[in-house]
Formats: C-alpha cells, sequence, structure tokens
C-alpha cells in the first residue's frame, strides 16, 4: 500500500475568484523558472525545478498537478493578486493521480479518494482533464451561491401561503430582488464555462479525456440541477415583484381614499359655513 502511495502526487482543483486576470499574471512570472504558455482562456504554467504544473483558467479556478499543499497556497495567494472579485468562500476538490496503462477516473471506496490515472504526462491531456475538473468547481461555487439565495428567501411562499403577504417593506422587497438578480445573471454571464471548451474543437483528439472526467464528475446532471434551481430563484423573484406591485396598488388606493376622505370633508366644512 505505501509503495503505490508513493507513486500518487496531488492533484487539486480551487475557485477562488469571479475571474483571473491571465495576462498580467503571465507578465509576472519569471521566465528562468516557469514554462508559460497563454491561450485565449487558459494559463500553462510549468514549474522547472521540479516538473509540477498548473493550468490557471480565466474564469477564477486554477488546477494544480504534483504540487505540495504549502506550494499549493503559496500559489493561491500570489495568483489572488490578479484576482477580480475574489469570492468570500474558496471552493476546492482534491484527488490524486498517477501513471498507468489507460486514462481514468475511479473512487476509492477503501481509502475515499478519487483517483486519476494517467497513461501518459503529455500537458495536452492534462489540460483536457483541467477542463473538466475547472468546470466542476466552478460548478461547486454556483451551486453553493444559489443553495444560500434559495435558502435565505425559503420562507417568503410560506408567508404568502399563511398571512397572504410578505412582511418585509417595500425597501427590503427591493434588496431582496437585487440579491436574487444578482445570483441569476453572474450564473447566466458565465454559463459559457460550463459548455464544452473552444479547445476541443481545434483538438477533437483529447475531448475524450474531457469526457471521462466530465461524466465521473456528473457535469450534465448538475448543470440541469443548477438551472432547475436558477427557475426557482426567478420563481421567487416574480412572487417579490408581484407583491411590489400589490403594496403600490395598496399604497395607490390608500392615497385615493384619503384625498376623496379630504374633498369630502372640506364640501361638508364648507356647506357648514354657508
Amino acid at each position: 500500500m505505501n509503495e503505490i502511495k508513493s507513486k500518487r502526487k496531488r492533484c487539486v482543483s480551487y475557485c477562488t475568484a469571479v475571474s483571473y486576470d491571465l495576462t498580467a499574471l503571465a507578465n509576472s512570472l519569471d521566465r528562468k523558472d516557469y514554462l508559460i504558455k497563454l491561450s485565449r482562456d487558459v494559463l500553462f504554467v510549468s514549474i522547472l525545478k521540479n516538473g509540477s504544473e498548473m493550468f490557471i483558467f480565466n474564469h477564477g479556478c486554477f488546477v494544480c498537478w504534483g504540487l505540495t499543499k504549502r506550494a499549493e497556497q503559496k500559489w493561491m495567494h500570489y495568483i489572488k493578486t490578479f484576482a477580480r472579485d475574489p469570492l468570500a468562500n474558496i471552493e476546492m476538490d482534491f484527488f490524486s493521480y498517477q501513471m498507468g496503462d489507460d486514462t481514468t477516473i475511479i473512487s476509492h471506496e477503501r481509502f475515499k479518494l478519487d483517483i486519476i490515472t494517467l497513461e501518459s504526462t503529455n500537458p495536452q491531456i492534462k489540460l483536457a482533464i483541467s477542463y473538466g475538473l475547472a468546470q466542476s468547481i466552478k460548478l461547486e461555487s454556483f451551486e453553493a451561491a444559489v443553495q444560500v439565495t434559495v435558502q435565505k428567501n425559503s420562507i417568503l411562499p410560506t408567508d404568502i401561503a399563511n398571512y397572504g403577504s410578505i412582511s418585509l417593506s417595500r425597501r427590503a422587497i427591493f434588496k431582496r430582488m437585487g440579491e436574487i438578480f444578482l445570483a441569476r445573471s453572474s450564473i447566466n454571464l458565465n454559463s459559457e464555462f460550463l459548455d464544452t471548451p473552444e479547445f476541443f474543437w481545434r483538438n477533437p483528439n483529447f475531448e475524450m479525456y474531457y469526457t471521462i472526467t466530465s461524466k465521473f464528475l456528473d457535469i450534465p446532471a448538475r448543470v440541469t440541477a443548477l438551472n432547475q434551481k436558477l427557475d426557482v430563484l426567478q420563481e421567487l423573484l416574480d412572487i417579490l415583484n408581484s407583491q411590489l406591485q400589490h403594496k403600490h396598488s395598496t399604497l395607490l388606493e390608500t392615497i385615493i381614499i384619503a384625498l376623496i376622505m379630504i374633498e369630502i370633508f372640506i364640501s361638508v366644512f364648507q356647506l357648514h359655513v354657508l
């Protein structure tokens, strides 16, 4: 068992921000210490002194291959400098990888560990798998954000069912609507990161490795579930909008009634005076 463990290395995916400035990050690295390749959506960094590698994606995720936990923490702190809208809660997913005859991903029930087996050290294979790992951890971030918003507003339908209205002021309703809208829009604007990456349009020979990863992490089903939760948020938004319109209509009715009463009072006063 110790022999098998010694052949395995760490593979960890992180989601720490909404996005990264990859160009600035690439320009900041010393070319003597790193082999760097920058494309439209990913920065490949090979650390020459130990052969470990990283794939840093512009949608706020990065995947480390062969780094120690301490090195990963250092890189996370460094990359944070180039992050746009850092996340309050960092998402991470841990794997172990080893070399073998075929590329596979399995769950080892005994050791409670997900193991990636690579048929080659080709960085393109690691990149293909990393696309799937990055999508999965980004999806976890989306799932967590939606779940928090749904839980925070889950009492609203109950209030309407029990009392016929929501016990929130107009200002509070506007704030809730803003929070829900931001949650929906941030995910919708970044939903392209959950589609098959363009990399595989140009490199179809490596798509099978991405597919293996996507199936193992159940990404298609999770995307469907996320869309269903977004539909729930839309329903909550509709409820709040309806309640806001109701409050506005009630206010207008109250004003109209008050004006009519004032008019009646003035008329009665004038008659009394005359």
